[in-house]
């Protein structure tokens, strides 16, 4: 898909929402409001490994929006939830997951041309059980919670760090002969892939030239316990495709036997390679269609829907199971329940304007809501970061 139809796909969507938003260049924020719902599927698929005891149905109450999601008591004691925070201060968890960190206080600046967007990252620390500030550019945080993987603030860096979560501090910094804007860890929690830009990753340019001064280089494989990395060059293609798109970090497969290489948006949409660097099939339930939960931790289930919109279905019959088209299907909580985003029936949002984080069922119909709602553009503006825990 190219700009141009993800431009005329998301204005027809606004045609049909009331109201449109208003404001000056709304093909620009069509796009980035395209670009925002795929960088958000791209940020949670490996959360999908969760696996805890599953939930029961609870009877619900209406809240004030009419909407008939919130639990009279919740039920479950492994559920850490603030319907009343957004972004979120204290710890929101659900099963075997939680959001580890989030981005918020994001600004845009264009200039020559570029539009360059920053981010400021708030982490998760145990010592005061709060989200708090950091000054890194980028970050990653690895299954169980413990360590993160954090990336200076001036992108791209010449260095990445282990960061104890416990204290705070770095323990290790791993130098880069390639400056690196882009960080993730393995599903095992042992290795990073660490995506390389020759500039600021974060933009958009209509400029080939310019886009060329800010886009992928390559990526390292990295042994995070000996400090031992392998190298290869993997440039964004712009011969074919030019979106200006600039941030397409290399990830894992949920198994950590393959790495996915994105595109950028319009081009062919991934490429698959094992850890030697020789390209392989995606694996099922994993391709560029898949919303980022996925299969489920015991294989029963598997999400499918257009990275907004999920629906889950039976592995063995592709039975649709309960409700159809819920909210975008973030992270498996543990073989019953999910992690979704979800706006009140009795509106009509959009994406990033008012949608919240509920835990529900796997039929989509009890819901216990986890965080107040976010909106674009407003203090209540937020990205969150799944991380199994």
């Amino acid at each position: 898909m190219n700009a141009e139809r993800l431009v005329r796909d998301t204005l027809r969507e606004w045609a049909e929402e009331t109201p449109p938003p208003a404001g000056p260049d709304l093909a620009g924020r069509a796009l980035r409001r395209r670009r925002r719902r795929r960088a958000t599927a791209l940020s949670v698929g490996a959360a999908a490994f969760a696996l805890l005891v599953g939930g029961v149905a609870v009877p619900v109450l209406a809240d004030g929006h009419g909407d008939s999601a919130v639990p009279a008591v919740n039920p479950y004691d492994d559920v850490s939830a603030h319907p009343d925070e957004s972004p979120p201060r204290h710890l929101i968890a659900a099963g075997n997951v939680a959001v580890s960190a989030y981005q918020a206080g994001r600004r845009t600046l264009t200039r020559d041309g570029v539009e360059r967007t920053t981010y400021t990252w708030y982490l998760y620390s145990p010592r005061t059980q709060r989200y708090e500030e950091t000054p890194w550019g980028w970050l990653d945080v690895a299954p169980g919670m413990k360590r993160a993987a954090v990336l200076e603030k001036t992108l791209p860096a010449p260095r990445v760090g282990i960061l104890d979560m416990a204290t705070g501090k770095v323990t290790k910094w791993i130098p880069l002969e390639h400056k690196a804007g882009g960080v993730r860890w393995s599903p095992d929690g042992k290795r990073l892939a660490v995506t390389t830009y020759s500039g600021y990753p974060d933009i958009q340019t209509e400029d080939r030239a310019r886009f060329t001064s800010h886009a992928r280089t390559g990526y390292y494989l990295v042994d995070v316990d000996s400090g031992r990395k392998v190298y290869r060059p993997m440039g964004a293609e712009t011969d074919n495709v030019f979106t200006g798109v600039g941030r397409v970090d290399v990830r894992w497969s949920r198994d950590g036997t393959l790495v996915v290489v994105p595109a950028p948006p319009g081009g062919a949409m991934e490429i698959w390679l094992d850890l030697d660097g020789r390209l392989r099939k995606a694996p099922a339930y994993e391709g560029p269609d898949a919303p980022p939960a996925g299969l489920s931790p015991d294989g029963r289930y598997y999400t499918v829907g257009d990275g907004w919109l999920a629906t889950v279905k039976e592995t063995r019959t592709h039975r649709t199971v309960g409700v159809e088209e819920v909210g975008m299907a973030v992270a498996w909580a543990d073989n019953d329940r999910l992690v979704r985003w979800e706006c009140p029936p009795d509106r009509h949002c959009t994406r990033d304007m008012g949608e919240r984080l509920v835990l529900t069922d796997v039929a989509g119909r009890t819901r216990v809501p986890l965080t107040g709602y976010r909106y674009a553009d407003t203090p209540r503006d937020w990205e969150p970061l799944i991380t199994r825990r």
